[in-house]
């Protein structure tokens, strides 16, 4: 292939890039959680108000099904379509998710206690859920950070797209209460850390744009997108969390 034609399609590359440097930071999950408890001994941040949050199975389609859809479509989205914010959102998400991390290393939090009985659909989601996912790192929630980045981050592509992402990041949040994953001060610290950065990186930070795409997307692109991020939300789900 002549150089010149490589040049034209590199975009491919640098979003593909920019998807596994994504997906390469949340993988450091795991391993900071099995470090963050040898070093301390977890403590929990129960208020009163969370301790009468009932569990409701339900929310698993929430908090598994669209979040995941919600950060593949972001991923794709930029990373293909709208090129202009994909090193911001990179760059976003990075910081993020190490901040959180250095956070879970000096103090590790316990999540709300994990009692389901029934046997229901959604009952065994959550079984599979607690099974697979650890119980500490709560604060803060990177459910709830990766959501409001997520968010923030559609919202500064086009203004409109802000009338969808805000909602779905809120539900997102919420839905983390009802599956007894977080405390509700794991989230209100997720906003703290998450808004600023985004800020930041996406309105201050101007050199993070890529200048050479200008792309409007077009409603095909964006069924598309969503197909594919259904179909990685499935495939992603089901190989970690299921199988």
């Amino acid at each position: 292939m002549h150089i010149s034609e490589m040049k034209r399609y590199s975009w491919i590359f640098y979003g593909v890039v920019a998807i596994l440097i994504i997906l390469g930071t949340s993988m450091l999950y795991d391993v900071v959680a099995g470090i963050s408890v040898q070093l301390h001994t977890p403590v929990t941040l129960a208020t009163p108000l969370d301790l009468s949050i009932p569990l409701i199975p339900a929310a698993i389609v929430i908090y598994w099904y669209v979040f995941y859809s919600f950060l593949f479509f972001s991923y794709f989205y930029f990373a293909f379509i709208h090129r202009e914010y994909r090193n911001a959102l990179v760059i976003a998400f990075v910081l993020v998710e190490l901040v959180a991390y250095s956070i879970y290393l000096i103090f590790p939090v316990l999540g709300p206690d994990r009692i389901v009985t029934a046997t229901d659909f959604f009952s065994l989601q959550i079984q599979a859920l607690y099974a697979r996912d650890v119980q500490v790192n709560c604060f803060p929630s990177l459910h709830g950070s990766t959501s409001l980045l997520t968010a923030y981050a559609l919202w500064k592509a086009k203004k409109e797209y802000g009338y969808v992402s805000w909602p779905i990041a809120i539900a997102i949040i919420i839905s983390t209460l009802f599956v007894r994953q977080h405390w509700i001060l794991d989230q209100v610290a997720a906003a703290i850390i998450t808004i600023p950065i985004a800020y930041i990186v996406f309105d201050r930070f101007k050199y993070t744009r890529v200048l050479e795409s200008k792309t409007v997307a077009h409603r095909w692109q964006l069924l598309l997108t969503a197909v594919a991020a259904v179909i990685f939300m499935i495939l992603y789900v089901w190989a970690i969390h299921i199988l």
